[in-house]
């Protein structure tokens, strides 16, 4: 008989650590502005219950934040060798000193740049909304593949919809033409980048989808009614928007 695998023994101080990680992130406020950043989320029900909800989102895992925290951390990474190459400008906040951030809807429909960069050796003269993000090797390896199969330009849409959206969205917003998306597996080993060309017919569908979910006075229609449907089991509303009835959409 083989024997049985030996299961990892807990250790209450990492234990400790991860429930003061979900606790201090808990405790932070909440966004009351729909996000650039996730307006090409399929769900619509989903964003309207992140600006509208009186309760409580389900918090994130504290390995999910540890994920988002080495996200942050990324960024400043990637900013700094960026910034190695002679002639690259890369600018990450306003004269005001706060990062770049782009509204409309008297605020409610907002995001936040990682930057705007010029000087790239592909595109010298050129201003690109600047975004940088950390994935796991799969789907690091995943945009490579897409890069070769569907060319630079078109990868992105592909590689992922949501980051997509956010391009568009932030170049419709500042009037640059081109994103440059810069990204890194954990502990910035390997990079690769995409560049992506505006997008103003689908950059008009994201602000018509924006202005219908601030305007909408109760949760809008499901992705699914089946709460176990795979893009509701990681979501944090599944609880409270799966026991209102349907009928209050």
């Amino acid at each position: 008989m083989a024997p049985l695998p030996t299961l990892p023994i807990p250790d209450p101080t990492l234990e400790a650590v991860d429930r003061e990680i979900v606790a201090r992130a808990s405790a932070g406020p909440r966004r009351r502005y729909l996000g650039m950043s996730s307006i090409a989320e399929p769900c619509e029900r989903k964003l309207w219950y992140g600006l509208n909800s009186e309760q409580d989102p389900e918090p994130f895992s504290a390995r999910t934040i540890r994920m988002f925290n080495d996200g942050h951390r990324g960024e400043d990474v990637i900013i700094s060798l960026l910034r190695m190459v002679p002639g690259i400008q890369l600018h990450v906040r306003g004269d005001d000193g706060r990062q770049f951030r782009v509204e409309d809807y008297d605020g409610r429909f907002a995001g936040h740049l990682d930057g705007a960069i010029i000087g790239l050796i592909q595109a010298p003269k050129t201003w690109h909304v600047f975004e940088a993000k950390v994935c796991n090797e799969k789907k690091f390896a995943k945009l490579n593949e897409l890069k070769v199969k569907l060319g630079e330009k078109q990868a992105l849409e592909a590689w992922d919809p949501i980051y997509y959206g956010q391009a568009v969205a932030y170049m419709s917003y500042t009037g640059m033409t081109r994103h440059y998306l810069v990204a890194a597996t954990p502990g910035m080993r390997d990079l690769t980048s995409v560049r992506t060309n505006e997008n103003p017919v689908y950059a008009m569908r994201l602000k018509a989808k924006a202005e219908r979910i601030l305007n909408a006075k109760y949760p809008l229609a499901r992705i699914s009614n089946d709460p176990d449907w795979w893009q509701c089991k990681s979501c944090q509303w599944r609880t409270v928007c799966h026991q209102q009835p349907e009928s209050d959409a």
